[in-house]
């Protein structure tokens, strides 16, 4: 018969400072990562914002240009819809095509000013034009 052997003196594992150590590493790990994830928190709504204005813009000009415009009559921001500009109204007494024909997305998430030469300034509310 085989005797048990005694294993007191030869226990295989790890310490209680062993472990400790380990999870430490992978606390300091995990805030460095959610540190470097959170800066870029936001970037997306920024890119969002400044491609509608790009893209706004682009359709003022290509409208003013095909119909030959050269000015129009400046927004105050009296043209709202649901709290959205409504383009519609756009060239106002030229008898122009609107500038939503101009769009492919409709409503806009933001709020637009712009003067007589068609220069476009984007708005986060719903305040007066400047």
């Amino acid at each position: 018969m085989a005797r048990a052997k005694n294993t007191t003196g030869n226990q295989a594992g790890f310490t209680l400072v062993e472990l400790l150590v380990v999870v430490g590493i992978i606390v300091a790990l995990a805030t460095v990562s959610i540190v470097s994830v959170s800066q870029f928190s936001g970037k997306g709504e920024e890119g969002a914002k400044s491609s509608e204005l790009a893209t706004v813009q682009s359709a003022m000009d290509t409208m003013m240009a095909s119909q030959s415009i050269q000015s129009i009559t400046a927004n105050n921001l009296s043209t709202l819809s649901s709290g959205q500009n409504n383009f519609t109204s756009l060239p106002a007494g030229t008898g122009a095509a609107p500038l939503l024909s101009y769009m492919r997305n409709n409503p806009t998430a933001y709020w637009y000013c712009w003067d007589i030469t068609g220069k476009v300034v984007q708005l986060t509310a719903a305040t007066t034009c400047a």
